[in-house]
């Protein structure tokens, strides 16, 4: 196969996923999303390696975008309530110091376990839904009687059957670097961003209907 028609079979996969993405279980998300904030509880999110990264982005996304006026000018009113967001993979020094005290299966339990709530949220991010300190945090959330999410690939793994709700990007992959133990992966990677947007958003879109409202009855 030449390099046009990788990149081309690259593409197709991606929109294969597209067609057959779970919008539901995104809707779902998006609920538990909302009825965090609105209960004043904290978003806590954890995933590994270049997917840690990408949280980072949507951590940055989800506690300032949806506050920001849509010509980027100023913030929204100072008493309008915020998203609390604590993304568990960023810093450097805590998680080091996590595995070094508790190991690497307990380093997001280390930082979850004393403060969360039935409020919260705790987002899950696993490409095979099996990593054991993504497993083990998930846990912790679930006995503590917090809202669940996961994404993953493939089966699922374990975070499907403990998770309120799970995303599981479907479709399989011939395109070198994501086949074999990695099946998918680049294509689960590229779609943990555009759950990051579209929930972005649609908080975005609830804020400004809340400011709305308050207009009218001011």
């Amino acid at each position: 196969m030449n390099l046009t028609d990788t990149i081309r079979l690259y593409l197709m996969e991606k929109r294969r996923i597209l067609d057959d993405f779970p919008v539901y279980a995104l809707e779902r998300a998006t609920e538990m999303l909302f009825e965090t904030y609105e209960d004043g509880g904290t978003v806590y999110g954890m995933a590994n390696g270049g997917n840690a990264g990408t949280l980072d982005h949507a951590f940055c996304d989800l506690k300032h975008h949806p506050f920001v006026s849509e010509d980027k000018t100023r913030q929204l009113p100072a008493g309008l309530p915020r998203l609390n967001f604590v993304n568990l993979c960023t810093s450097a020094a805590e998680l080091t110091g996590l595995v070094n005290d508790l190991g690497s299966d307990n380093m997001f339990v280390g930082s979850l376990a004393p403060f969360v709530t039935p409020r919260d949220l705790v987002m899950a991010y696993s490409g095979s839904g099996n990593s054991p300190n993504v497993v083990r945090a998930l846990e912790v959330a679930v006995a503590a009687g917090s809202k669940t999410f996961a994404m993953t690939k493939g089966d699922g793994g374990r975070c499907r059957e403990l998770a309120d709700v799970t995303l599981v990007v479907p479709g399989t992959s011939n395109f070198p670097g994501q086949t074999g133990k990695n099946d998918n992966n680049f294509h689960f990677e590229d779609e943990i961003l555009s759950v990051n947007h579209i929930l972005t958003g649609l908080l975005k879109e609830r804020i400004a209907a809340r400011i709305h409202e308050a207009a009218l009855a001011g």
